[in-house]
């Protein structure tokens, strides 16, 4: 039908991109690959016009470290389900079993999520630490409360973190992750175990993007090995700090007073 619609009316919108559909198969989990076990038969929903399908499964993937869930998502979304893609979720209004329902785990919920392969959803809240647990509630409507813009506006603590520290964790890493391709749809290789640094590195026709992303790393001075997937020479950002830094000899380095550092031309 959409394609239909533009050709009867050529020139209207802006783009050329196809109609993209996301389904609701409930309890899709992506380790089914492309297809949903009903029991008594198997459905490939994704043969059936939908593009993407929302992932009941990673709210408890996200219980893993870092490496099993990137290795993990990027190896079924480059296999099984190439050409197709997942909607990754924390919580939503209707999911009694979240993760973190307590925000204990804020900055790191944040950091599994948006640095995910396959896309996401970010829940109203999760991003300023909303509470899920509302003393009175009912079922589900625990998870439907007021947004907490008072809170966030005077700055207030919740277990530990500042809401406004926790909104702009969330703001850079959506950032980084709208502007590189490569973050959500790029192919996922770590390159160091400890200090954790990964790289992910998406090509579409004549299309490329890189990025390489440290995490739990120390704060003050940083080394970062960038050899092969930026040249020499070449001007980064790291989308974390805003610093800028220059390729040399296959490394960058830069001080800067957090432990994530986020890199991208």
């Amino acid at each position: 039908a959409f394609a239909d619609w533009k050709k009867a009316h050529p020139g209207t919108l802006a783009d050329e991109q196809q109609f993209y559909m996301v389904g609701e198969v409930y309890n899709y989990g992506i380790s089914g690959g492309r297809l949903f076990d009903f029991g008594d038969r198997k459905v490939d929903f994704f043969s059936q016009g939908f593009n993407d399908l929302i992932n009941f499964e990673f709210k408890s993937d996200a219980q893993q470290p870092y490496e099993a869930i990137f290795s993990k998502y990027s190896q079924l979304l480059n296999g099984p389900l190439d050409g197709h893609s997942i909607l990754n979720y924390l919580s939503s209004h209707d999911d009694g079993g979240p993760f973190d329902k307590a925000r204990m785990h804020p900055l790191e919920a944040g950091t599994k999520l948006l640095l995910c392969p396959g896309g996401v959803q970010v829940y109203y809240g999760d991003e300023t630490s909303r509470s899920l647990v509302i003393p009175g509630t009912e079922g589900d409507a625990t998870l439907r409360s007021f947004m907490n813009w008072d809170e966030l506006a005077a700055n207030a603590r919740r277990n530990g973190y500042a809401l406004q520290d926790v909104l702009a964790h969330w703001q850079k890493l959506g950032q980084f992750r709208q502007q590189h391709p490569a973050v959500g749809a790029g192919v996922h290789t770590m390159l160091s175990e400890q200090p954790y640094i990964f790289k992910r590195v998406y090509q579409s026709g004549s299309y490329n993007d890189a990025v390489v992303v440290g995490l739990d790393l120390p704060t003050g001075s940083k080394t970062i090995d960038v050899a092969g997937v930026f040249d020499e020479g070449t001007v980064l950002r790291d989308y974390y700090s805003g610093e800028k830094v220059r390729v040399q000899g296959g490394k960058v380095e830069l001080s800067t007073p957090f432990t994530l550092v986020l890199l991208g031309k």
